[in-house]
């Protein structure tokens, strides 16, 4: 038996349970009502519906069940922008960014150590593969290139 976990989205739609949300499906229809049920699968059931139409027109239904495939997005109250789950999300986040960040510069750090690059300071050395700093332009070496009699600064 395979045991998946909801995400926060789907945790976020619980907790908004016996509240006001506005729901817009993929056809372009909008209900806005109580949230009375949400499964795990986006599945929703609304009361004291107010339905406004693709045209404009709008109606008033007690009750909908909107499948959850049909839903392009969910309108939740402000006030669950600060639920306890996001602080959570919010460090765990934080903490995943900041090693994404030591890995980027890891990378970045091993790309220059890795590839040499010539430093030419002629704006003829107009190519595909160069960056301009100023006046100046780095040029990526090619392999068959031969650097050792060449008045060119390496980086």
């Amino acid at each position: 038996l395979i045991k998946m976990s909801i995400g926060v989205p789907i945790k976020l739609l619980h907790e908004v349970e016996k509240h006001w949300i506005t729901c817009e499906l993929k056809n372009g229809e909008l209900f806005r009502g109580l949230l009375e049920q949400a499964e795990d699968t986006m599945n929703v059931r609304i009361t004291n519906v107010q339905v406004t139409h693709r045209d404009g027109k709008t109606s008033w239904l007690d009750q909908v069940y909107i499948r959850g495939s049909q839903i392009r997005y969910i309108i939740v109250p402000d006030m669950f922008k600060h639920s306890p789950m996001f602080k959570r999300v919010r460090a765990q986040a934080k903490g995943k960014n900041v090693a994404m960040m030591r890995e980027k510069a890891v990378k970045a750090r091993d790309q220059v150590m890795h590839n040499i690059c010539l430093l030419y300071t002629s704006d003829a050395a107009d190519d595909l593969l160069c960056v301009d700093l100023g006046g100046r332009r780095i040029i990526q070496k090619k392999k068959n290139e031969q650097v050792s009699n060449s008045p060119i600064a390496m980086l």
